[in-house]
């Protein structure tokens, strides 16, 4: 349906943005009775670019989908040498779900036990989210006999009713037990369930594909058959939310801008709104809609319907660097599938065919380590740290950082197409430096101001430097004797002879301000919080402070930025919040009868 097919018309419920948590929300409200609800998307819808779908295409989908993705330029990061990074996000049905990596990491239960504490809420603890995890999931905890050491998960810790498909995948990437092996090498222990709350050690990934298929938000909550029966959702799509409107405090309904026409039109609200346009897009409605920094709204000359200090505020992220290497040849590589035309085709036959093949094996299986790095505890930065913030990195659920074995190169740009190469990707997790996200005028049409401020904070460079020295001696452990030939892209070190502990800070912070990337975790803009808490924006059931029927339910409600892949946050957050207001609902409908 188009916008100006239901212009001016009246819903119950609004949800802004079909990402991840838009699409959970809006199903869960449609399968109340008699309740009107309208989904609004500025992306396409799903199922127009069937290379969604496929696991093996990830890659090529942030390089090549441009109709799939919004490309964010961030302001130049001072403690990158001025460099400004491209920050991409899912543009259609399903939001980043249907373009990210496809592996599923919940984190330690000692973050959500955390979350619960910021917000003055239990329902946010561990053993209260863990069985909405498994409402959530449809795990498979099949194997290949070859790697039935690697993994042994409990069944109470996971779901086998819930839409999202789970599994470790049906056929193992290369290189996964030398990994493993080296992992285990450096003092790493194995873990055998990386989803039970304890993800510390080494271990394999769980993954959100099914029969070489990825599962994601779109076509898990909102499918063809998924959408049949529910007569009373409304789907739009190329549709931006440009502002709400509100009357004496409480939201009435929301102007939107159809992309393909230009044209704009108004909808009104019977209900409540949710905003769930993203870390980027939420803050950005809310200020030009007159909810947010007193000084910004009032620069741009925007009436203050709510002065929210922590608008926009509080940015945290993960970061994102890589150490590759050259391999030997006979492990085959995931670059080698896009660089060979023949090999490329002879994959896309086989997954037609049956859904199986290359195609279907990378990025629907693989493995990871969750490293406590003592030499981050041992350091300056972390003794110049309040004694909060030291007994929250120590505890011992919590991971020091994130390395992914990587098929292939990341950054690196081989020579010649036949050649085999490998990354260990890092994730930094626990980073403290604080960005924003503003306006720099009223027009919707202009992005927002993007600023992570990456390594901004001191703990910041040090938690990269012992992350990039951990996964150095990974790589040259005896288990890699024999398959990595050399590094290819790293700090200026001799690989094969190189100290590693007595790599200087310089020639590391010099590789890192020159390479770090964004970690595609972006948290917190409009921060959940407790009433005594001048900077949050909205309170532990959703609801922006000030506003009436008006909530935001994405990954910038986040508090803390926590140790996993955020994708089942936000996966989370749509569940709490539709469970929340479908007991509303019907609690008010039943009241009505009375």
């Amino acid at each position: 349906m188009s916008a100006n097919e239901i212009s001016g018309q009246t819903f119950d419920y609004i949800v802004c943005g079909g990402g991840t948590s838009g699409c959970v929300i809006a199903r869960e409200l449609a399968s109340v009775p008699n309740v009107s609800v309208l989904l609004v998307e500025a992306g396409r819808d799903s199922g127009i670019l069937p290379d969604v779908l496929v696991p093996g295409k990830y890659v090529n989908q942030l390089q090549e989908d441009k109709d799939g993705l919004w490309e964010l330029e961030t302001v130049p990061q001072v403690h990158l040498g001025g460099r400004k990074l491209v920050f991409l996000r899912g543009k259609q049905l399903g939001g980043s779900s249907a373009v990210n990596y496809m592996a599923l990491a919940r984190g330690p239960a000692a973050d959500y036990d955390a979350w619960a504490r910021l917000v003055g809420e239990d329902g946010w603890k561990w053993e209260n989210i863990l069985p909405l995890m498994n409402e959530l999931e449809d795990f498979d905890p099949k194997l290949p006999e070859s790697m039935q050491g690697f993994a042994a998960p409990q069944p109470s810790n996971h779901g086998t009713s819930g839409p999202l498909k789970i599994g470790f995948g049906d056929q193992m990437v290369p290189g996964i037990e030398t990994f493993v092996k080296a992992c285990v090498e450096t003092g790493i222990p194995l873990c055998p369930d990386i989803n039970s709350g304890s993800p510390v050690g080494v271990g394999l990934a769980q993954f959100n594909v099914r029969g070489g298929e990825r599962c994601y938000a779109a076509n898990a909550f909102l499918s063809e058959a998924a959408r049949a029966p529910l007569k009373n959702l409304t789907i739009v799509t190329e549709t931006d939310c440009d502002r709400l409107r509100s009357k004496n405090g409480v939201v009435t309904g929301v102007d939107l801008y159809h992309r393909p026409t230009g044209e704009k039109v108004h909808v009104y609200c019977r209900e409540e709104v949710v905003l769930c346009a993203g870390t980027f897009g939420s803050p950005k409605i809310l200020m030009l809609s007159g909810l947010g920094p007193r000084n910004i709204l009032d620069q741009h000359g925007i009436l203050v319907h709510v002065d929210l200090p922590g608008c926009g505020q509080n940015m945290l992220d993960h970061s994102i660097i890589t150490c590759e290497y050259k391999v030997d040849n006979s492990v085959p590589a995931h670059n080698q599938l896009f660089l060979d035309l023949g090999l490329l085709a002879e994959a896309e036959a086989r997954y037609a065919k049956d859904h199986t093949g290359p195609l279907a094996m990378y990025g629907s299986s693989g493995t990871l380590a969750f490293p406590k790095i003592k030499r981050l505890f041992e350091s300056k930065e972390f003794s110049d740290l309040s004694n909060k913030a030291q007994a929250f990195l120590l505890e011992p659920s919590r991971p020091s950082a994130e390395i992914w074995l990587g098929s292939g190169p990341s950054v690196y740009e081989p020579d010649r197409p036949d050649d085999s190469y490998m990354t260990h990707e890092l994730l930094l997790q626990n980073n403290l430096s604080r960005g924003t996200v503003s306006i720099d005028s009223t027009d919707p049409r202009k992005p927002p101001i993007l600023d992570p401020n990456f390594l901004a904070h001191p703990f910041d460079q040090r938690i990269a430097i012992e992350s990039i020295r951990m996964a150095l001696k990974i790589s040259r452990t005896k288990a890699y004797e024999g398959t990595i030939e050399r590094m290819v892209h790293g700090p200026d070190i001799e690989f094969a002879t190189a100290d590693l502990d007595a790599i200087s800070d310089e020639v590391m912070l010099d590789f890192i301000r020159k390479n770090l990337d964004q970690g595609y975790h972006s948290v917190g803009t409009c921060r959940m919080g407790k009433a005594s808490d001048p900077e949050a924006v909205v309170n532990s059931r959703f609801q922006v402070k000030g506003m009436q029927n008006l909530r935001v339910a994405d990954l910038s409600v986040c508090p803390i930025l926590t140790c996993n892949h955020t994708q089942i946050n936000a996966y989370l957050i749509g569940l709490r919040c539709a469970k929340d207001m479908v007991e509303h609902c019907k609690a008010r409908t039943h009241l009505a009868k009375l």
